[in-house]
């Protein structure tokens, strides 16, 4: 059974959006050195990584050498300006010419390097090149680092065969008993990972936008460009046919929204505040998969997990008065009744088969924030801010969803009228999991940076 429901962005669950974009790895090293894909940090394949992952001028990015993604952001100078353009032409070309790709042939470290460079490539696509007055200050840095990224990740693809083979970690994870199933208020900090969160016929409801030609939750698709899918669940207490009745109640309130009390162009109307609740014990989920291509060029969708970011209602509270910085987010936490947990993909776990290679965000880890923000490379390197003495991210989730019950969901617009329950459909055991958005592809093949690719992908075919 699958509820098909336009829907955007429902939970966003990293600091002040909440993102899975830049989740730490279990251990931090002040060393700029890094192991990942193999024991000598002098490794190509290490060396690579650590040019986009360790900026030499933000310091803290040695604290998590295995960052979820890349820290850049939509202005970022860095891989562009003098000297860090250069040093990445270089770990490029060395890696190109000493054919490093020969080097290691395991699926799961060729779709990880893919994956990261790929997000390196977006990133210079996306990134406008004005400098100043100079409209067209790193055209030219973008494309030598461009056709370069091309070439490497064209050189690590993998055949369909052996993305077919690529493991389902999610399960693994499941099965490892590194996690709890279920939520246990007798341990209310234990993150867990729900075994039948992906059961087409169980408690969790996937929400799905029906006849969107986009994916549903469409800001984080944006920010992603389509390199992974974005799946919504929710799940009430008194399981799923609660699920549906609950947004049938939500469709069918007769009055679901009221003029704007912050009017804004595009924005006259705002959620009616009295529009029915959840119970307490609802749950809902964010998980985000892996998108990669073949090395025909062809894009395909994974069963990796790279994150799972669950928020739980022990209570439908409100925040009381209004915020005034300083936030004390656990006073905060405890008055909106909600609690917030993260897993994330950690490279060495997943290399070394450990738990599916997914960690779970700690209750005092920081991170730098890819999704929706401005970075923190403003200004003089001197002065920017460093992750040791941040506050906790998943202490930071609640400034954004402080509000009572659905009001604490962004996207609750999107789960009002005109919305209406679809017929479920059958599950082919032998086709494609029922879960995966089989519209990630085609709104990835329309993006701009998915067209430079395949373009410098061919001509790097054509000149060998």
């Amino acid at each position: 059974m699958r509820l098909h429901l336009a829907l955007t962005c429902v939970v966003c669950l990293a600091a002040t959006t909440c993102s899975p974009s830049s989740l730490t790895s279990g251990s931090r090293s002040l060393d700029s050195g890094v192991s990942i894909y193999d024991p000598d940090p002098a490794h190509p394949w290490n060396q690579l990584h650590a040019t986009f992952f360790i900026r030499e001028d933000l310091p803290s990015t040695k604290l998590v050498p295995d960052a979820l993604d890349p820290p850049l952001w939509y202005d970022s100078q860095y891989l562009l300006a003098k000297p860090s353009h250069q040093r990445a032409l270089r770990a490029l070309d060395d890696f190109l010419q000493t054919h490093a790709e020969n080097r290691i042939h395991d699926p799961l470290k060729r779709a990880m390097l893919q994956r990261d460079l790929w997000a390196v490539f977006d990133w210079s696509v996306k990134r406008p090149s004005r400098q100043g007055t100079n409209e067209h200050a790193y055209d030219k840095e973008k494309q030598e680092l461009q056709v370069r990224l091309a070439k490497v990740m064209q050189l690590v693809a993998l055949t369909p065969e052996e993305i077919r083979s690529l493991p389902n970690n999610y399960e693994q994870a499941v099965a490892s008993g590194e996690f709890a199933v279920k939520y246990d208020p007798a341990q209310p900090d234990r993150t867990f990972l729900p075994s039948d969160l992906f059961d087409p016929h169980g408690p969790w409801v996937e929400l799905e936008g029906p006849g969107d030609p986009e994916p549903v939750a469409r800001s984080h698709f944006s920010e992603f460009s389509g390199r992974s899918s974005f799946l919504v669940f929710v799940r009430l207490p008194e399981g799923r046919k609660a699920a549906f009745d609950y947004l049938r109640s939500l469709w069918n309130f007769p009055k679901p929204t009221i003029p704007s009390p912050n009017f804004a162009p595009g924005e006259d109307v705002a959620p009616n505040p009295d529009l029915p609740q959840f119970p307490p014990g609802t749950q809902f989920a964010l998980v985000r998969q892996m998108t990669l291509f073949d090395n025909l060029g062809r894009l395909v969708n994974t069963p990796i997990t790279e994150s799972v970011q669950i928020r739980m209602y022990s209570a439908i509270a409100g925040p009381g008065a209004p915020l005034i910085e300083p936030y004390c987010y656990d006073d905060l936490a405890v008055r909106s009744g909600q609690r917030f947990y993260e897993t994330a993909l950690s490279r060495p776990q997943l290399f070394s088969n450990k738990a599916g290679g997914l960690r779970a965000t700690g209750r005092d880890e920081t991170q730098y924030f890819v999704f929706g923000f401005a970075g923190p490379d403003h200004g003089l390197p001197a002065r920017y801010p460093s992750l040791e003495g941040s506050t906790p991210v998943l202490k930071e989730c609640v400034v954004c969803h402080s509000t009572k019950g659905i009001h604490s969901v962004n996207s609750r617009s999107r789960l009002l009228p005109s919305h209406q329950l679809q017929v479920d459909r059958p599950h082919d055991p032998d086709g494609h999991a029922w879960w995966q958005d089989a519209r990630t592809i085609p709104w990835k093949q329309r993006q701009d940076d998915w067209t430079l690719l395949i373009q410098d992908w061919k001509a790097g075919a054509a000149a060998r």
